[in-house]
């Protein structure tokens, strides 16, 4: 495993619950081999530990074998990870699903959100009303390599602000949005669904500046040497996956469904932005 990738697994999910731990150990030790499951790094290792658990949890029912998720420090190591197909599964932003699946090998697996809309927050005392008047402004997203940041950078220039901003990439939205509301970005462009779904201690003293445009969710994708008796019991235990009614819908709380061939053809465009920006071609 690389130095890169930070082990978020069925281990380190339950370290407040010794008695599930040392279970979870055994059955680790003396079952069949883990699963593993890489997760797009786009809120904070803990937030994502958190937010997945229920799906995780059903998985391992389901299979009846441990589940081990994984995140990555950027967006550009977690393409690192699926390309040389370390991790049997990648929940990955929909553009790079589409460029591993064209490019690197790999099997659609399941469809999350239908869709989600890529928004500019700015501080609810924010002087600026316009997108106009983010000029000198230090606008956050996550790297360049994210769907959220693919999408604003097109509507900065669409904005007529890509010269006149300074993009600033930042670890999660989380994060994000605790360098807002100190002042330290003026604006962050996010998924309203990554807003959905954050710790309760995160700052909420954001405003929608402006609404970008839809994109798909996420999507998993599965590695080409999967077998095809284990990517359909896969695929079915994740499509019979009931997410929580009394949480917000998003990626990790998303009534999961086959990957459909149009989606996939509509993604072209922003994986091959994705594979200049990874210096692909």
């Amino acid at each position: 495993m690389s130095a890169d990738l930070r082990r978020r697994g069925l281990l380190a999910a339950t370290l407040a619950a010794p008695v599930l731990l040392g279970a979870r150990t055994a059955f680790a030790q003396a079952g069949p081999t883990p699963l593993s499951i890489a997760l797009a790094p786009f809120l904070s290792p803990a937030a994502l530990l958190a937010a997945f658990r229920p799906l995780r949890e059903h998985l391992e029912r389901r299979l009846a074998r441990p589940v081990e998720m994984v995140t990555a420090k950027d967006f550009r190591s977690l393409c690192e990870t699926v390309r040389t197909q370390r991790e049997d599964v990648a929940m990955m932003p929909a553009h790079l699903a589409r460029l591993a699946i064209a490019d690197w090998g790999y099997q659609p697996l399941v469809a999350t959100l239908d869709s989600f809309q890529t928004i500019v927050v700015v501080r609810r005392d924010s002087p600026v009303r316009a997108p106009a008047d983010l000029r000198g402004a230090v606008v956050g997203t996550l790297d360049a390599l994210s769907l959220t940041a693919t999408v604003g950078q097109l509507w900065l220039r669409e904005q007529g602000l890509a010269d006149s901003v300074t993009v600033q990439t930042v670890p999660s939205i989380n994060s994000a949005l605790f360098s807002l509301d100190r002042g330290e970005l003026g604006a962050v462009i996010a998924g309203d669904t990554q807003l959905a779904g954050l710790p309760p201690t995160t700052p909420r003293t954001e405003r929608v500046l402006a609404t970008v445009r839809d994109a798909p969710g996420p999507v998993y994708v599965a590695r080409g040497s999967l077998p095809a008796i284990e990517l359909d019991a896969l695929r079915a235990a994740m499509i019979g996956f009931t997410p929580d009614p009394a949480r917000p819908a998003t990626a990790a709380n998303a009534r999961l469904h086959a990957v459909e061939p149009a989606l996939l053809a509509r993604l072209d465009p922003l994986a091959a932005i994705a594979r200049r920006v990874l210096g692909g071609g």
